[in-house]
């Protein structure tokens, strides 16, 4: 059961100042056991970082084009989005991916998009949209400690080189326990591969509706944006039908998946009421050599 990993090297965020030291066991219980004891840090709204900017890009994309209409519906997304308040040092973060040209910054911001679209549609303009809309921004954050050339192979991950990407959302959550304390981020890196139990790492508990919302967002990112092992992106269409099928042999939360179906349908009526139709040809690339990661058979710890 992968459900912890010890470090065989520093975890160090992206100014050098040291996370984690070498021989840390990073695990549910001590990412719980970090996030009680961090500092509060002051916070401060997206709009007011250099990051701002930023939001438009996929509000913007012909891609999802099916998400972010009418006018007021991207300006409602707009709006709860730039009203994220979070601290410096995790802007910091996403400002290294950017200058890197990291396609996890993208990623981010598409995921946040999305998944604030997908709560839009059932709980409005709550209160607590912004706090969920940072841990959308934040779930990969992970992924940050993973070599970069990962995010580049046209091929199937070796063996050790798939171990180094599940091993991220335990480094993510634990980044952010440091930093956010008991912040729904740190459920949200922990928990994005969960997959129903057929992921990675092991949980003890069931994610939270809204952290199976991130989860689906950040799939439906995935699916929709290049990667250098497929010859396309998926279309919107085709995307659905990928996390409809995974809805379907259990692989996704069905109720979440069909709030995604919600967005692109409109957000009109009730999401409940979703029936998933047939996987339609056409909306796939031609060439698409990903295999799903497995996580390891137990800890290596």
């Amino acid at each position: 059961m992968f459900d912890r990993l010890i470090l065989t090297e520093e975890l160090a965020d992206c100014r050098g100042d040291l996370v984690a030291a070498r021989g840390t066991v990073l695990s549910p219980e001590s990412i719980a056991e970090a996030a009680a004891r961090a500092p509060r840090i002051t916070r401060r709204p997206l709009a007011e970082t250099p990051l701002a900017a930023d939001v438009d890009v996929p509000l913007g994309e012909e891609r999802y084009r099916f998400l972010f209409q009418p006018a007021a519906v991207r300006d409602a997304v707009r709006r709860l989005l730039l009203a994220t308040a979070l601290p410096d040092a995790l802007f910091a973060e996403l400002l290294a991916l950017r200058r890197a040209g990291s396609p996890i910054h993208g990623h981010a911001f598409a995921t946040a998009a999305i998944a604030v679209r997908m709560l839009l549609g059932v709980v409005g303009e709550a209160r607590g949209v912004p706090e969920l809309a940072g841990a959308a921004l934040l779930h990969d954050i992970g992924m940050r400690h993973v070599p970069p050339y990962l995010a580049h192979l046209r091929d199937k991950l070796g063996r050790d080189e798939a171990e180094r990407v599940a091993a991220h959302p335990l480094l993510g959550a634990y980044h952010l326990a440091r930093t956010l304390g008991p912040h729904p981020a740190v459920q949200a890196a922990l928990g994005h591969h969960w997959r129903c139990g057929q992921g990675y790492p092991s949980l003890v508990s069931t994610p939270s509706r809204s952290m199976e919302v991130v989860s689906v967002a950040s799939a439906f990112a995935a699916l929709t944006q290049p990667r250098p092992y497929r010859s396309a992106a998926y279309d919107a269409r085709g995307a659905a039908d990928v996390l409809v099928q995974e809805a379907m042999s259990q692989q996704a939360d069905a109720n979440t998946v069909k709030l995604l179906v919600h967005a692109l349908r409109g957000g009109a009526g009730d999401p409940r009421q979703i029936r998933f139709g047939r996987e339609r040809e056409g909306h796939a690339p031609d060439v698409n050599r990903h295999a799903p990661i497995a996580a390891p058979s137990r800890s290596p710890v």
